[in-house]
């Protein structure tokens, strides 16, 4: 009988904590979501600020440039092992 209780308590907990932790995470993506989206709109009254986070983002993009072009090299050949149907470069 204790056994059984013990079995199914830890089986609750596993899957309370799982469950837990993809709606802790869904919702700061909700939250998160809704933040970026009212600040993007906040911003976007202001051209010198669109324009300054422009620049940022370019030379952000030039200084990490090769760090880019590696990673999305490896999620090419990634997909490419995803899915083996696709023709690839020969």
């Amino acid at each position: 009988m204790q056994n059984e209780q013990n079995q199914t308590e830890s089986l609750t907990e596993d899957d309370f904590g799982t469950k837990t932790d993809a709606l802790i995470k869904l919702g700061l993506i909700t939250v998160g979501t809704q933040i970026a989206t009212e600040v993007v709109h906040r911003v976007a009254r202001y051209p010198l600020v669109v324009f300054g986070l422009g620049v940022a983002a370019g030379i952000y993009a030039h200084k990490e440039r090769k760090k880019i072009i590696r990673t999305a090299r490896q999620l090419q050949h990634q997909g490419k092992n995803l899915l083996p149907f696709q023709s690839g470069d020969k």
